[in-house]
Formats: structure tokens, C-alpha cells, sequence
């Protein structure tokens, strides 16, 4: 399993347990998410009461456990969602595609065009749809590095999410 961390802080941001496709010359790597229940999990083996378990005769009693409905990469890498007005996120944008730049020309050289190119292209995309997106900071609420944007595509009921794939490094399990 490959984990796909912020090239900067080293926050996990996103796994290869995810099928994800990438766009804008491959700057941009998206992911369409799921809402799954967790939590409440009721397993009957057929015993009864001879376990420990309850009959159905037994009163309740005790803690209940609610199933919950979560999202599956928001639960699974803690994101918290946060704002930005369009301008806002131009320039942290402009700000993190400098520092972006800068870790390709020293680590990856071979990437600093197609970056620069789909990176504008993605921009163009962010400003189009802008309206539709949602925001999202990993853990630590870090808002100088990998912001995470969500969105929903037609005919899905969870939020498909967007990264910046030159801004992350990936680290093998």
C-alpha cells in the first residue's frame, strides 16, 4: 500500500486504497469518495443468550451504539472542512504552486513544465467551478500546504476529492 503524503509537513493526505485519475497533465489527481456506516455493528451467531450475549426476551439496557454515516477518505484521514472566497484561494494557491515549483526544480526537474502548465489549466477549473467546491485541511488544519477540494459530480451522492499530486510524496507501507 502506497500513502500519499504532504511533501512538506508529511501529513497523510491520501492512500492507493483509492482509485485515483489524474488530470491537467497529471498535476491533479481525483478521487470519488463513499459514505459508509460505521459503528453498530450487530453479529448474531445463532447462540442465543449462551455466550453472554442477550436473548431477545432480555430487557435493554446499557450503552446503545448508533450507527454512524461517515465519508469514507474524510473519516479515514480526519479532513476538516474550512472557507475561502475565490480570491483567497488564488493566492494561497499562486503561494503553494511557488513552493511547488520549487520542491520539482530540486527533486524532480523533469516535471516543472507539465506542473506549470496544468497547474494554470487547474486553476481555470477552480475559478469555473468555484461555486461547487468545498475546501478541506488535512489533521493538523495546516493551511499553508496541501489543501484538499471536494466536489460533487453529477448523479453521485459523495463528494468526489482533488489533489495536487506534485505536491505530495509517496511513501510505501
Amino acid at each position: 500500500m502506497k500513502i500519499y503524503v504532504d511533501a512538506f509537513s508529511g501529513e497523510e493526505i491520501v492512500s492507493d486504497s483509492f482509485n485515483m485519475e489524474e488530470k491537467f497533465e497529471g498535476v491533479i489527481g481525483e478521487v470519488q469518495s463513499q459514505d459508509i456506516v460505521k459503528g453498530a455493528l450487530n453479529v448474531d451467531v445463532g447462540a442465543g443468550g449462551h455466550f453472554g450475549g442477550k436473548n431477545e426476551d432480555e430487557e435493554e439496557g446499557g450503552v446503545e451504539d448508533q450507527a454512524q454515516k461517515v465519508n469514507n477518505i474524510i473519516d479515514a484521514f480526519k479532513y476538516a472542512e474550512t472557507q475561502f472566497t475565490k480570491a483567497d484561494y488564488v493566492t494561497y494557491f499562486k503561494a503553494y504552486a511557488k513552493k511547488v515549483k520549487a520542491y520539482l526544480e530540486a527533486n524532480k526537474p523533469d516535471r516543472v513544465a507539465s506542473f506549470q502548465k496544468g497547474a494554470g489549466e487547474f486553476i481555470k477549473w477552480v475559478s469555473a467551478n468555484f461555486n461547487d467546491l468545498q475546501f478541506y485541511c488535512p489533521e493538523s488544519y495546516d493551511m499553508e500546504n496541501h489543501i484538499v477540494l471536494g466536489y460533487y459530480k453529477e448523479g453521485q451522492a459523495s463528494p468526489a476529492f482533488v489533489y495536487i499530486l506534485d505536491g505530495l510524496k509517496e511513501v510505501k507501507m
